[in-house]
């Protein structure tokens, strides 16, 4: 999720064109690669949310956002809250469980 995957690496890889991989890329997925990418970090950002206690600084950090203030919105754009109120949520749904 961190390291830096360019699109001309990936497409060289494949051995099409950067416009070619990314049409290909579409089709397969439905989502071009950047939209793909920033899906499977908010995926990854909630299920850090839901069972860590990482700052979310750090849990921006470590799913590959530039700062937390790029987490949040991307976060809050996607899931319709802030990564805070996921959290907060997300542990009064688990302490009505037990």
């Amino acid at each position: 999720m961190t390291d830096e995957l360019s699109l001309p690496l990936l497409a060289r890889e494949c051995e099409l064109s950067v416009a070619q991989f990314s049409r290909a890329f579409k089709r397969s997925t439905g989502l071009p690669p950047y939209q793909f990418l920033l899906e499977r970090r908010v995926e990854h950002a909630k299920q850090l949310l839901r069972s860590s206690e990482l700052p979310l600084a750090d849990v921006a950090i470590s799913c590959g956002f530039a700062d937390q203030s790029h987490f949040t919105k991307v976060f809050r754009r996607r899931i319709g809250q802030s990564p805070g109120s996921f959290r907060a949520e997300a542990r009064s749904s688990r302490g009505l469980r037990r």
